[in-house]
């Protein structure tokens, strides 16, 4: 009996253990009925506050790869994130992480950690990665910490569609390299983005505004690629400090006290960027060589264009330059390119200025991107490829509005050359093409006010035009000599044909054997010498003995009979 009361009780604290256990795991997991259960998968999610009222004590209760959803409110306290995690706010104007002047909100040692939507505020640093790797950061707010996001000895990050205002620095790097910085909105900080010792970074897409100082800062950095971002209303709009080997392109740099500032720096590039309305100068080198500025756009700057000071730079490339809103010169020749260099400093003119806007388009097609240049004092818009019969680009087409002229570089992978070039399906007012090397070609054309559509397509050259005409004239000939071997061989089997006919009439048909045919053929012959033999006789009074009988004949003439 006492056997049966304790294995009772045993079974029913397994029971109990086990209920309790299934409970907390399905509370752990359900989510609150005011959240969305569509957003996260539910096995591995953990809600705050419904299972845990801090943000830190989930993390410590989570497992790696779990998603922790924080629902809206704000939450003060200094969270540590030390293992392989998502969090997740609910909305990231009202799920705050408030560090009440803590020296850390957010502090992440772990790699492979998720944050997103949430708002990290009122720290010295509001999100901080200390050496860690392979970490993603969408969608967050930082702001009102002395560092808004802080990367420490960090790569291969991902930190894209954040917003950092009202810090000290936006987004800050120190010796971190291989990491993403894209579409952020980096704006009313001290300093913008700022990459120190840091290299092999891209930033990408970024708009850095009304920052007090600088709106892009690199300091010993190099080997980093900024493109597509605004720098605007800053101080100074990008600067490069003591930094080597940087490619700045596509990038607008407007409305600042100074566009672009080089100190100490070399051997970068600039491609593509606008440089504009800054109330200064556009670009300012210091004690910077060796580096390549091409194809840019200096626009309306109030103080200068151009300073430069014990600095020497490229400014073309041979062919091209930059355009410059304040160029004197004129273009007699109409390529689209300044006839006079630009005479912008002692040991740097750009030699072969543009006329117009630089204007960069990516083209896709196959899965295979192609980059057009164009010169252009209008506005292109509606880029468009068509297609042949046998389904091969061969032409493109565009809007262009406004009275003026392009200049066009077309590649020969995209379009084979040569090319005509029709403005709406019409000829252009002025046409020519003015460079081509082994990879484009540059076109030059002017058409008259108001919008149009230009179409530039495959033609053939006159060469290929009289090789075709070579070519036909070439099969003509052929064509005939074949046509009259065939005749005559016709004619020539035509003739055989009789004669076989004629000769199988006087020997019998088929099949016989050689000898019989020839002798037969023999017999024919005797009889017909014999009455030219006789007349001969009589007119000449010679008789001739020829052989009487095919073997005769044969002997004479040394034949030997088949067996």
């Amino acid at each position: 009996m006492k056997k049966i009361i304790i294995l009772t009780v045993v079974l029913l604290v397994f029971l109990s253990t086990w209920f309790n256990s299934t409970l907390l795991h399905a509370s752990l997991n359900k989510a609150p009925d005011n959240y969305s259960k569509s957003v996260f998968a539910g096995s591995n999610t953990i809600w705050v506050p419904d299972n845990y009222t801090t943000i830190q004590s989930a993390i410590n209760n989570a497992k790696e790869g779990d998603t922790i959803f924080v629902g809206a409110g704000t939450y003060n306290e200094s969270v540590v994130i030390n293992k392989a995690l998502s969090l997740v706010g609910e909305n990231k104007y009202d799920t705050i992480i408030d560090g009440r002047e803590t020296e850390i909100v957010v502090c992440v040692t772990a790699e492979n950690v998720a944050i997103s939507n949430v708002t990290m505020q009122n720290g010295e640093l509001g999100l901080w990665l200390g050496y860690s790797l392979n970490n993603i950061l969408t969608d967050n707010i930082v702001a009102n910490n002395s560092y808004g996001i802080y990367l420490w000895g960090s790569s291969n990050n991902v930190l894209t569609g954040n917003v950092a205002s009202n810090n000290y620095d936006g987004i800050y790097l120190y010796r971190s390299s291989g990491n993403t910085i894209s579409c952020n909105n980096v704006s009313n900080n001290w300093r913008g983005i700022y990459l120190d010792d840091s290299s092999h970074n891209t930033l990408i897409d970024n708009v850095v505004s009304s920052n007090s100082d600088n709106g892009i800062h690199l300091y010993h950095s190099g080997n980093n690629i900024l493109s597509g971002s605004t720098a605007s209303n800053n101080t100074y709009g990008i600067y490069v400090g003591d930094s080597d080997n940087n490619a700045l392109s596509g990038n607008n740099a407007i409305h600042n006290q100074r566009g672009i500032y080089f100190y100490h720096s070399g051997n970068n590039i600039l491609g593509g960027n606008t440089i504009a309305n800054n109330t200064q100068y556009g670009i300012f080198l210091d004690s910077s060589s060796n580096n390549e500025i091409l194809h840019n756009n200096f626009i309306n700057n109030i103080g200068s264009s151009l300073r430069s000071i014990n600095s020497v730079n490229t400014w073309d490339n041979g062919v091209e330059g930059n355009y410059w809103s304040d160029y004197p010169g004129t273009d007699a020749n109409r390529d689209g390119i300044g006839d006079t260099p630009h005479p912008a400093e002692e040991n740097n003119h750009d030699n072969h200025p543009l006329m117009a806007m630089f204007l960069q388009f990516n083209i896709l097609t196959e899965n295979r991107a192609y980059l057009i240049n164009a010169v252009c004092n209008s506005t292109i818009s509606d880029f468009q490829l068509h297609s042949n019969l046998n389904n091969k680009t061969d032409a493109m087409s565009f809007k262009v509005n406004g009275d003026g002229f392009c200049r066009i570089s077309i590649p020969h992978a995209l379009i084979e050359p040569p090319f005509i070039v029709e403005v709406n399906g019409n000829s252009t007012l002025y046409f020519k093409k003015v460079y081509a090397n082994g990879t484009h070609t540059w076109l030059y054309f002017a058409y008259a006010p108001s919008e149009h559509e230009v179409t530039i397509k495959h033609t053939f050259s006159s060469e290929q035009l009289l090789w075709s005409q070579w070519t036909i004239f070439g099969l003509t000939i052929i064509i005939v000599i074949l046509f009259s071997i065939s005749i005559n061989y016709y004619r020539l089997f035509s003739k055989q044909k009789k004669i076989i006919e004629t000769y199988e009439r006087e020997v019998g048909s088929f099949p016989v054997s050689h000898e019989e045919r020839a002798r037969m053929r023999f017999i024919k012959d005797v009889i017909e010498r014999e009455e030219k033999l006789e007349k001969f006789k009589k007119k000449y009074g010679i008789r001739i003995q020829p052989a009487s009988t095919l073997e005769d004949l044969m002997e004479k003439l040394g034949v030997q009979k088949e067996s």
